[in-house]
């Protein structure tokens, strides 16, 4: 995103107004530099001072500059102020603002501009990607995946470190799918999930007879894992006597059943993983030092999503497509107020509490897109701290409540044609509905209750 958004005035701003803005990091760009093709990232004009309509000036400048959102100034009147947005007005602000208060426009419209350019990139990531990928555009994605192709091919023993939800398993699973021993299987042995009781044989195996109700010989995961792939996930949680056995088996490079008297042979690349750094466990005696060397011959970090920000909406769009076929449910994007609470989010449960949000967010969107009020409340960006003032100032209430006012007059009071007009869901405009006191009620018009029918 851009760090100093650029603003053409037009007319050009005043030179204190110039001077204040650049205090605040914001570049004000002349009509002649326009000329010289400068970039800017908005555009704020007077008409009353330009002597032309809104629309007209807008469309011109959309010409040269396509995309750049325009904003109004003008005397505060909330006839000029709902004009101005009709006439495709990205905002309006009064003639007296403040340069902190344009500053403060600027940097939203540029951060909603950047993030239309972000989902458009993301978008094309997640269609170009599958589920097994390691998805993103940011260094550490790509740091990983180069981490990943280098240790394919060997017969290395990894572990594989990083927070709950992360994708730990995933990197194992691309060790192994890329790695020559990619035709054998894949074993997936949950450390933490395993019985105290039944551990030991569900590792390792038992004979018939072993203990009471053993009918018949068990294999064990470690056995099942012969000429592939043994992947321990949370190692950490194995207790003492376990890691003993298990450190033998991978030196011995066989196994003895429980109560067998025999080691039978095995061959398999050991991959584990863990969210708690071992050597933590090992300075407390919680996990033996000789096993620990033995597991991280090399060691793949794999980072929190809090520090991937540019690979949030790539997955979540690619989460999305997954969701919308498994739902059955027609849902294609990630509406812009929807990514930006999605960047805004610190995501403590990682790629894991990303993909339960979207798969939430897809059962109960109404639309074919997902909108902000979609997604989980804890992850819907709070008003109060976004920076944007205008939802707690009356007169930006009074212009929203008339301009939402006349479009539900526009509409006979049909909600659902109302939110569709602007651009919002239902929900969301119940919410505003409640807010703002609006009541606009609906009423029938001939011949149009069958065209509306689906719409309600």
């Amino acid at each position: 995103m851009l760090v100093r958004p650029s603003i053409l005035f037009l007319p050009d701003a005043r030179e204190n107004l110039r001077q204040g803005l650049d205090e605040l990091g914001v570049t004000s760009v002349s009509a002649r530099q326009v000329e010289l093709a400068h970039e800017v990232d908005l555009v704020l004009l007077n008409p009353k001072l330009l002597g032309q309509p809104v629309d007209a000036l807008r469309m011109a400048f959309d010409d040269t500059h396509p995309g750049v959102p325009v904003v109004v100034m003008g005397d505060a009147g909330m006839e000029s102020a709902i004009a101005a947005m009709r006439a495709g007005a990205a905002d309006y602000i009064e003639t007296t603002a403040s340069a902190l208060e344009i500053a403060a426009v600027a940097r939203r419209l540029t951060s909603e501009r950047a993030i239309v350019s972000s989902l458009s990139g993301a978008r094309r990531v997640a269609s170009e990607s599958h589920a097994s990928d390691l998805i993103g555009a940011s260094a550490k994605a790509r740091e990983l995946r180069e981490r990943v192709a280098q240790l394919a091919n060997s017969d290395v023993t990894v572990l594989i470190s990083g927070d709950t939800g992360v994708g730990k398993e995933l990197v194992a699973n691309l060790l192994h799918t890329n790695g020559s021993g990619k035709a054998g299987p894949f074993v997936v042995v949950g450390c933490s999930t395993i019985p105290a009781s039944l551990a030991e044989s569900e590792l390792f195996g038992h004979v018939k007879g072993a203990f009471s109700g053993a009918l018949v010989a068990h294999p064990g995961l470690i056995r099942a894992a012969h000429e592939g792939t043994l992947f321990l996930d949370d190692v950490g949680s194995l207790s003492l006597d376990l890691q003993a056995k298990l450190l033998r088996v991978l030196q011995q490079r066989s196994v003895r059943p429980l109560a067998g008297t025999q080691e039978l042979p095995t061959n398999f690349r050991s991959l584990a993983s863990t969210s708690v750094p071992l050597q933590e466990l090992v300075k407390r005696g919680a996990f033996r030092e000789d096993l620990y060397y033995r597991l991280a011959v090399v060691e793949i970090a794999v980072p929190p999503l809090r520090d991937r920000e540019h690979d949030v909406l790539a997955l979540a769009e690619l989460f999305l497509m997954q969701a919308s076929s498994r739902f059955n449910k027609t849902v294609r994007s990630v509406s812009t107020a929807a990514a930006r609470a999605l960047l805004a989010y610190r995501w403590p449960g990682n790629v894991r509490e990303l993909k339960n949000a979207i798969d939430y967010a897809v059962t109960v969107a109404a639309f074919d897109h997902l909108s902000e009020s979609d997604l989980p409340e804890s992850i819907q960006v709070r008003r109060s701290h976004s920076g944007d003032t205008r939802a707690e100032d009356p007169r930006w209430a009074a212009v929203e409540r008339q301009h939402i006012e006349a479009v539900l007059r526009s509409v006979d009071g049909n909600r659902a044609r109302a939110a569709r007009l602007l651009g919002i869901d239902r929900r969301t405009l119940h919410r505003k509905l409640d807010r703002l006191s609006i009541d606009v009620p609906a009423r029938s018009r001939p011949g149009a209750q069958l065209g509306e029918a689906s719409s309600k």
